[in-house]
């Protein structure tokens, strides 16, 4: 009783998942639930595993190995123990253990413990294969294919326990962190097989438009596949709209922003758990954990959502199909712009007036085709209120056309255009958002079926 009065000491929250055995010494030794005596024995007992694993592993030709093979199997060996440990019923059932166990004994039990779990991930590598999206997703496909194949035919346990080797770039919902080793291959598995499982509710080639919708060229990117699908299933069922089309009109996303606007993040993460209840019910989800994992992202997807409101760009949250087959209905000629000589004379004239009005007066005057607009648009450099005013002599089918050709990304802009560009995108995004909804909808809407010639 005594030795369980001392261990309730252990802040359980301060153990390491990755480091377990060290972080648990660590705090016993701290809180004094193990003595000096004790820590010293341990150590002792973790060099002299050292030793025989050192000779083991040179196969007894030799006492010495450089500094890190010795510090990587050092490793290997507290990750061995530590995996024991964890798999005990609690903390002090571990520290029982250490107190009356030699680490000997230990590191034995932890082999058999990483046994079992190897097991345990190979079942879980089977159902995610046989869930296995249809996708053309590189990433996904390549970590389920390829990426865990060198961990299953490679993977040591008794001298690298800890080490991973598996190429793992997919990226999941709730990504895998503090684990190391097999803990980390089971957990990285069971959650892309619970993400499968959702998937497997909707049918593939919509989950494919929902991804093209999202970016054409998804099958490049190392995005979720698993959250656009909830998000896009959560927007239909804020809607009470069908569930499986995973679709959204421009009424649709309209609808959705003054529905949700209205709400502070913490009332608008409340909204989404009812939400996502009603959807899983609907589903006719049965599979607990499946439900949990769900339910558990929802504070990101809040976030994501919350900031779709925020920043008007609620398209990019709950995103529209986009079917890559189905070619724009819509042509555009931009014309053809003036010669070089002209137009240089021309923004030399534009740029040197000294009132605006002026400038608008040449554009009326000498602009002719919306590839020369284009142009002067992005070397003036304008104002955002002036270039308002040039904008407002556009007809909604030229705006449309310059909103496709300058989308506004923040985060690659900076990168991929020049600042000029950059200002005219910004321009253009503002002014675009300062219109009328029911006439932003109708421009936006025109985006999809215009190619531009």
């Amino acid at each position: 009783m005594n030795s369980v009065k001392k261990t309730t000491k252990i802040d359980v929250d301060k153990l390491s998942g990755e480091f377990y055995f060290q972080s648990l010494l660590q705090e016993a030794y701290v809180k004094g639930v193990l003595s000096p005596k004790e820590s010293e024995r341990v150590q002792l007992e973790c060099l002299k595993l050292l030793a025989d694993c050192t000779e083991r592993f040179t196969r007894g030709k030799s006492s010495s190995v450089r500094v890190e093979i010795a510090q990587g199997i050092m490793a290997s060996n507290l990750y061995t123990i530590g995996i024991h440990l964890k798999s005990l019923p609690d903390v002090e059932a571990a520290l029982f253990q250490i107190e009356n166990e030699s680490i000997e004994k230990l590191y034995e039990y932890g082999l058999q413990v990483l046994k079992r779990k190897i097991k345990v991930a190979s079942y879980f590598y089977n159902r995610v294969c046989k869930t296995k999206l249809k996708t053309p997703n590189q990433a996904y496909n390549i970590t389920i294919d390829q990426g865990f194949k060198p961990f299953f035919d490679h993977y040591e346990i008794n001298f690298h326990a800890h080490e991973i080797p598996s190429d793992i770039d997919y990226q999941l919902i709730h990504p895998v962190t503090d684990l190391a080793g097999v803990e980390f291959v089971i957990k990285y598995l069971e959650n892309l097989y619970y993400e499968n499982l959702f998937c497997s509710y909707f049918d593939a080639d919509i989950i494919d438009e929902v991804m093209t919708g999202y970016d054409p060229s998804y099958q490049n990117l190392l995005d979720n596949i698993c959250e656009q699908v909830f998000l896009n299933a959560l927007g239909c069922q804020l809607l009470n709209a069908p569930l499986h089309p995973l679709d959204f009109s421009l009424a649709d996303l309209d609808a959705l922003d003054r529905q949700l606007k209205k709400y502070s993040q913490a009332e608008l993460q409340r909204q989404l758990k009812t939400a996502a209840q009603e959807l899983i019910t609907n589903l006719l989800l049965t599979n607990p954990s499946l439900k949990k994992y769900l339910i558990a992202s929802l504070p990101k997807i809040t976030t994501t959502i919350y900031r779709g409101l925020t920043t008007h760009s609620l398209n990019k949250v709950f995103v529209p199909r986009n079917n890559p087959n189905i070619k724009p209905i819509r042509h555009y000629n931009m014309g053809i712009k003036m010669d070089d000589a002209a137009y240089r004379e021309m923004v030399t004239e534009f740029l040197s007036c000294r009132f605006f009005e002026d400038k608008l007066a040449i554009i009326k005057e000498q602009i002719k085709t919306l590839a020369d607009m284009e142009d002067l648009l992005i070397a003036a450099e304008l104002k955002a209120a002036e270039a308002a005013m040039i904008f407002d002599l556009l007809e909604d089918i030229e705006l449309a056309v310059l909103t496709k050709r300058h989308p506004l990304h923040p985060a690659i802009d900076a990168i991929d255009y020049s600042a000029s560009e950059v200002q005219m995108q910004q321009n253009l995004n503002a002014y675009m958002r300062a219109l009328p909804r029911d006439r932003l909808a109708k421009i936006l809407g025109m985006t999809t079926t215009i190619e531009v010639v």
